[in-house]
């Protein structure tokens, strides 16, 4: 899954994973290791000591390599190289030096519940994992069972509504599902604040048009992508469309952090999803 270039082209040659050591982490390490083992890429365990104390230091060392030892144990690391890492400062500036430092294809962040409001296992710094995070962002949310995954994803949702940055997310989508052989479905959804006069059924027709030009002409899918046109509110429709297809990830696209300033609403839409999503959430951001 790692960030294709203007060709499309998968690379995916080292992976970070970011725990806390948390029950809701150990879903985000399970499926790092997994597409690590299957990929043959270079696995980085992370964990971010937010204490000054030496203590604390240590006892993230003690964790981490028991996260590293259980993973052996479990003939989950077999073939693959692996890399713990243990770090103090704040979360989101540690983590995105190492994403510059170990030149990482992917990150996966686990979350969990916290005060009423379900917030990432990084907490406060959620938006700014969503707005700056220079490579793909798969995050396993509460709603993913912490169980390793089977084998990758074979039904593969991406959502889109038009914008240059949700397009080039169904074009990640699309050469994802070519590479794995999964099944490829698009949705779009209007909202009412979309400006049209037709009536909804015209709308569709002309919205399912719209979503047959954004699929690669030259994309090899093992069976013709399913198109949906929703309406309504954006997060819920496309966790719907999640569930009646049965997808087992979903891909969205996010704006470049200039490009967000002038839609705030985007990263939390994106987290809304992430925090009701059933399973996994790749983030992906086109190129400049």
């Amino acid at each position: 899954m790692g960030a294709p270039s203007n060709t499309f082209q998968q690379k995916l040659d080292h992976v970070l994973v970011a725990t806390d050591f948390s029950e809701a982490s150990k879903g985000a390490v399970l499926y790092a290791t997994s597409i690590a083992r299957r990929n043959q890429s270079k696995l980085f365990v992370a964990h971010v000591v937010t204490s000054a104390s030496e203590s604390a230091l240590m006892d993230g060392w003690r964790a981490g390599q028991t996260v590293i030892t259980d993973n052996l144990i479990a003939n989950r690391l077999d073939g693959i190289e692996s890399e713990l890492i243990v770090r103090q400062g704040e979360i989101w500036p540690v983590l995105a030096q190492l994403v510059t430092e170990k030149e990482i294809d992917l990150l996966v962040l686990g979350t969990r519940g916290r005060t009423g409001l379900r917030k990432l296992i990084l907490g406060s710094v959620a938006e700014r994992i969503f707005r700056e995070a220079s490579c793909p962002v798969l995050t396993v949310g509460p709603g993913v069972t912490a169980e390793e995954p089977e084998g990758p994803p074979r039904r593969i949702l991406a959502a889109t509504g038009f914008a240059p940055h949700s397009i080039f997310a169904v074009k990640y989508a699309a050469t994802l599902a070519q590479h794995l052989d999964s099944s490829l479905a698009v949705v779009n959804v209007v909202t009412g604040d979309d400006d049209f006069s037709a009536t909804k059924e015209a709308v569709r027709k002309e919205h399912l048009s719209r979503l047959r030009t954004v699929i690669p002409s030259e994309q090899s899918l093992r069976s013709q992508p399913a198109l949906f046109v929703e309406f309504g509110a954006v997060p819920e429709r496309i966790l719907g469309i999640a569930r009646e297809w049965k997808a087992d990830l979903i891909v969205l696209g996010l704006h470049h952090v200039e490009e967000a300033s002038k839609r705030e609403m985007t990263w939390a839409k994106a987290y809304e999803i992430v925090r009701q999503a059933k399973c996994p959430v790749l983030t992906v951001r086109r190129p400049p």
